[in-house]
């Protein structure tokens, strides 16, 4: 460049004619690097988490939300519709409460889900432990869902520091559902996880109303909803694949009452 070029663009930029930095590097917080977008929805960090004040990237990305699971704050968003339609459809609430609703035989999500990483997340959804069901879910799908627990769960509210851990027992005499029941199916229950079946569906929760109404006519789960489909399957459901169980009236009583039903199982 020539040097009367060169002098010409500095005095320029003295007198403000010109800008040195574009906008978005002058900028404070996450705008001196990313494009705003969604203004409507308020502050960068009311989506993407993080840490806005900082000016280290480590610092500022700080649990961060990328992704669809940043579009919590979008209600009629496709994401959340879309995390929405699977927490109803998988029946996440036979476990955990999601919203203020739902069965606590695993952790309240609403308590935790800002206290953890995306990462985690994601991971505890896609490749769950043990007692939990596996749904085959891809990482948008998984993404979706988080969504969806960030925009029920508060970030304001005392948060659980826990972690939920089950153990199996150790003693060597099978529970009657074990016994008829554990080789195809599992639940969790009050006191762990029972069974160890993954051919049948997963039975945790099976007597609330977040369990899905599968029962014959689409029905809730009952006792007695239970009692004729282990006496004759096929009679209800002609395709299914379970055979009759064939179980005395005490053997019954048990099953339903380790289930959650209303009978107390009795040593």
């Amino acid at each position: 460049m020539a040097p009367g070029a060169a002098a010409l663009i500095a005095a320029l930029v003295l007198a403000g004619c010109l800008k040195a930095q574009s906008t978005a590097r002058q900028e404070a917080g996450c705008g001196s690097c990313h494009e705003r977008h969604y203004v409507r929805e308020g502050a960068c960090h009311e989506c993407h988490r993080g840490n806005p004040g900082a000016e280290r990237v480590e610092l500022a990305h700080e649990r961060l939300l990328t992704g669809r699971a940043s579009e919590h704050r979008l209600p009629d968003g496709p994401a959340l519709r879309e995390g929405r339609r699977l927490v109803e459809t998988l029946a996440c609430r036979r476990c955990h409460s999601i919203g203020g609703e739902g069965n606590r035989l695993a952790t309240d999500l609403d308590k935790v889900v800002w206290t953890r990483e995306q990462a985690a997340l994601v991971s505890s959804i896609r490749e769950p432990v043990e007692n939990m069901p596996r749904f085959g879910l891809d990482e948008r799908q998984a993404e979706a869902i988080v969504a969806f627990l960030l925009r029920s769960g508060s970030r304001d509210q005392p948060q659980d520091s826990y972690r939920v851990h089950f153990t199996r027992g150790a003693s060597a005499i099978p529970t009657a559902f074990e016994k008829s029941c554990g080789g195809c199916h599992r639940f969790l229950g009050a006191a762990g996880p029972v069974g160890s079946g993954y051919v049948g569906p997963n039975l945790s929760g099976l007597f609330t109303p977040f369990y899905p109404k599968t029962a014959p006519g689409k029905r809730a789960w009952t006792e007695t909803a239970l009692a004729d489909w282990l006496r004759n399957p096929r009679a209800s459901r002609h395709t299914t694949t379970m055979p009759p169980v064939a179980l005395s009236a005490e053997e019954l009583r048990r099953v339903t009452a380790q289930l959650g039903g209303t009978s107390a199982a009795r040593p």
